[in-house]
């Protein structure tokens, strides 16, 4: 069913109904239903509702005068001769416009449930995404770690590996200044035991030479004795010698000059002298031995 427009004489109808009512008609309305007519006589083809209602607003602006009750209530009166005029249509449209209505809804579901559904798969896959990402910087996080860590254990190790090389080197250092200080003072004790060595024997062959000074001295003064005791005993057998002489010429008695006193005690000093001498030089050897070794030891 199609709806049908108003013409103009049911549009002025409607509207002098309303008008009429009351059984009187104001100055202002009958200006505005004068003014009304004109637009609705310049309009040129059918009345839809809509021209209608905007040829209503345009006589509203051009007379000012008519009360806002009175306007909406003409417009009332022109809508409800519309709507009476095609009630089954306005039924049947309102019913068309419901289903309609009905069907964009129930598109608008479905498509609401679509958007939802692909909403859904997305943030599905936004979250798998996210998880996949997650568990992706977990795993270069974990490798990572486990790159530290290994890279931590290899510094470790080689810190280890050099603090047990430095150790060894100090206890290598350590053994070798102990060896040469083992070596030097080993070094020291032979050179002292050399030196001892040496100054023994050099105070034995000292003593030795000393010795054998006194050995020869003692045999030059035993040799200087002999030869003295021999020259003594040549004396007296000589003057034995002589006084023998004497007793076979005669008793004559004459006087023999004997040996002076003097020349028996000089020959007793140089006896003396001579003897003492050795015995003086090799104390003198022994005393300066005695001293050398002391100063040495």
């Amino acid at each position: 069913m199609e709806i049908e427009e108003l013409n103009l004489t049911e549009i002025l109808t409607a509207l002098q109904d309303f008008m009429t009512q009351d059984g009187a008609i104001s100055a202002e309305q009958r200006e505005f239903y004068q003014q009304f007519r004109n637009e609705l006589n310049a309009h040129e083809g059918e009345f839809v509702i809509e021209d209608v209602e905007r040829i209503l607003m345009a006589t509203r602006e051009l007379v000012s005068a008519i009360s806002e009750e009175d306007f909406i209530k003409m417009g009332e009166a022109i809508l409800t001769r519309y709507r009476n005029k095609n009630a089954d249509a306005i039924n049947d449209r309102i019913r068309r416009l419901a289903e309609e209505a009905a069907a964009k809804r129930a598109a608008a579901e479905a498509a609401r449930k679509i958007e939802e559904a692909r909403l859904a798969e997305e943030a599905r896959l936004a979250e798998e995404e996210r998880l996949a990402e997650e568990a992706r910087l977990a795993e270069e996080e974990r490798l990572a770690e486990e790159e530290r860590l290994a890279e931590e254990a290899r510094l470790a190790e080689e810190a280890r590996l050099a603090e047990e090389a430095r150790l060894a080197e100090e206890a290598r250092s350590a053994e070798e200044a102990r060896l040469a200080e083992e070596a030097r003072l080993a070094e020291e004790a032979r050179r002292a035991e050399q030196a001892r060595i040496d100054a023994e024997e050099a105070r034995l062959a000292e003593e030795a030479r000393l010795a054998e000074e006194a050995r020869l001295a003692e045999e030059a003064r035993r040799a200087e004795q002999a030869r003295i005791e021999a020259e003594l005993e040549a004396g007296a057998a000589a003057k034995q010698a002589y006084w023998d002489a004497q007793g076979s010429i005669g008793d004559e008695e004459k006087d023999v000059p004997d040996l002076p006193a003097q020349a028996t005690t000089h020959d007793d000093e140089g006896e003396s002298s001579d003897y003492l001498k050795p015995v003086i030089i090799a104390s003198l050897v022994a005393i300066l031995g005695a001293v050398t070794y002391l100063f040495i030891l």
